[in-house]
């Protein structure tokens, strides 16, 4: 099999700052978390999300993380929610989506398929790819009955896409 260096579609928005009020127990609500990434990612891809859930709030301390899991179109989509700075009843919030394993792994199978005329057999990878740029995930392509380690990295070209590069050699 040839090796291959492909673009993947575009599939995220970038990471996104928003900033919000919170009451003063310094906690943002799950519903508001919920609220807010629905609003930033309804107005980065022009629709609404199916769903978001929050498992619970978020503490308004500077680093506190928080996983959510978006649903758009049957995927399943983990969002990370960051406080970034926090004062007064002001928090700043970074939100970074992820997409999701089986669309990267389905981008990786039509692109080849694009370049070479016919898809793998298949392409399995073992976690969403997070949409922070240089972050990576290393997926697995079968074709003809030998199995070969694809490395795909998210990148920036003006808008968040990722890069994939199938190795030389089977394992």
């Amino acid at each position: 099999m040839p090796r291959w260096s492909a673009v993947g579609s575009v599939l995220l928005a970038a990471a996104t700052l928003i900033s919000c009020s919170v009451p003063t127990d310094k906690t943002v609500s799950k519903e508001r978390l919920q609220e807010q990434i629905t609003e930033e990612v309804t107005e980065q891809s022009g629709a609404a999300p199916d769903s978001v859930n929050c498992p619970d709030g978020l503490a308004a301390v500077v680093g506190a993380t928080l996983d959510c899991t978006l649903v758009d179109q049957r995927e399943h989509r983990r969002v990370s929610v960051t406080v970034g700075s926090a004062q007064g009843d002001q928090v700043d919030l970074f939100i970074v989506q992820s997409i999701g394993k089986g669309t990267v792994a389905r981008q990786i199978t039509e692109e080849i398929g694009r370049r070479i005329g016919r898809a793998p057999e298949s392409v399995t990878c073992p976690a969403d790819l997070k949409g922070d740029v240089g972050a990576t995930v290393r997926c697995m392509l079968t074709d003809r009955g030998e199995t070969y380690g694809v490395t795909v990295t998210t990148v920036d070209r003006g808008e968040l896409a990722f890069d994939f590069t199938v190795d030389e050699q089977p394992q």
